[in-house]
C-alpha cells in the first residue's frame, strides 16, 4: 500500500513542479499586461490632449482668420473711400 501511496506522491510531486512552472509563466504575462494597461492609459490621456489642442489651435485660427477678415474689410472701405481701388 505504501509503494502505491508513494507513486501517487512522485505524480503529485511532478504535477506540482509543472504548475509551479506555469505560475512563473502566468506571473511574467500577468506583469506584462500590467505594462501594457499603463502604456496604453498613458498613450490614451496623449490622444485625449493632443485632441484638445488641435480644438483649441482650430479655434483660434478662426478667430485669427476672422480678425484678419475684418481687417481686409475694413482696408478694401478705406480704400473706396479714398478712391484708390474701384469695386
Amino acid at each position: 500500500m505504501d509503494r502505491r501511496f508513494d507513486g501517487i506522491d512522485n505524480r503529485l510531486d511532478v504535477m506540482d513542479e509543472r504548475f509551479d512552472g506555469i505560475d512563473k509563466r502566468l506571473d511574467k504575462v500577468d506583469h506584462r499586461l500590467d505594462i501594457l494597461e499603463y502604456k496604453q492609459e498613458r498613450t490614451s490621456k496623449k490622444l485625449d490632449d493632443l485632441q484638445i489642442d488641435v480644438k483649441i489651435l482650430e479655434r483660434d485660427m478662426k478667430r485669427d482668420l476672422h480678425k484678419l477678415q475684418d481687417g481686409m474689410d475694413t482696408l478694401i472701405e478705406l480704400m473706396k473711400i479714398h478712391k484708390i481701388v474701384h469695386i
